[in-house]
């Protein structure tokens, strides 16, 4: 794969080797992130896998939850261009 990065990223205590064509910084970021998420909840069990799986589910929602403020935002905006461009009509 052409621009493609080679990394080594640490989470939960682990290596892990990545490609990808994104650039250090942002690939350390979100490495630092899903190790703090799993950091987190790591408290809750001495499982790994359900460690992993709660950290994981925590992402999701939080992802879940972003898109749906977007998507509210959008109708939000899509709604107003709407009003004004009534207005601008009806004044026009």
């Amino acid at each position: 794969m052409a621009g493609e990065n080679k990394f080594v990223v640490e989470i939960f205590g682990h290596s892990l080797n990545l490609r990808s064509s994104a650039n250090s910084d942002y690939t350390l970021q979100l490495a630092e992130y899903v190790d703090s998420q799993i950091h987190k909840v790591s408290r809750q069990s001495n499982d790994p896998i359900k460690v992993v799986l709660l950290a994981s589910m925590n992402i999701a929602n939080e992802l879940f939850e972003q898109r749906k403020a977007n998507e509210q935002s959008e109708e939000t905006l899509s709604q107003r261009a709407d009003s004004l461009l009534e207005m601008v009509r009806k004044a026009g």
